[in-house]
């Protein structure tokens, strides 16, 4: 009877260790999901900003010439309860009809503990114009020199920039508008 009751209380401990790492594991998941989705809605509500604040600049009747803007976007403000949070931001311009210009940025936020990452990702759109500004991009880390024209009037050719969320608190993420 004691090895009967053995068996018994070993395999309804096994049952309850494995149903606890089943939850832990899903409890641990979903909140990284969630707090990658979080910072993802404020990763790309900021650089929409962000633009339409370069932008708002550019389109000033005093401003001349070609400035750079460095953007601020939401780094260490970030409470991540002991996960590790990276981003990376992809900016590419694509032409659709009737001579418009688009500006989009792929925006691609990961999110870890321990062995256990997720990712989320969103495409946004951040400018466009049938009469664009040259917007240069500067310190890509996608191409040899580090500088890439995203758009300008005339501009066939369909160059990216990638940024990490390392440059991006640093301050190397700077575009150069030009009228």
């Amino acid at each position: 009877m004691n090895v009967l009751a053995f068996i018994i209380t070993t395999i309804a401990l096994l049952g309850l260790a494995v149903f606890y790492v089943w939850y832990l594991n899903t409890y641990i998941s979903t909140n990284l999901l969630n707090t990658a989705g979080y910072t993802l809605s404020l990763v790309s509500s900021a650089l929409t900003h962000e633009f339409q604040n370069a932008i708002s600049v550019a389109s000033m009747d005093n401003v001349v010439g070609t400035f750079n803007y460095t953007l601020m976007l939401p780094t260490s403000a970030i409470p991540v309860q002991g996960m590790a949070l990276t981003y990376i931001i992809t900016l590419y311009s694509k032409n659709s009809g009737n001579n418009l210009a688009l500006l989009y940025a792929n925006i691609t936020v990961t999110m870890a503990m321990g062995s256990l990452s997720r990712s989320v990702m969103n495409k946004v759109l951040i400018y466009s114009s049938t009469q664009p500004y040259t917007i240069t991009a500067y310190n890509c880390v996608n191409v040899n020199n580090g500088t890439v024209i995203l758009i300008s009037p005339g501009l066939n050719s369909m160059r990216d920039c990638t940024w990490t969320s390392a440059q991006i608190q640093m301050g190397d993420a700077i575009i150069s508008i030009t009228k």
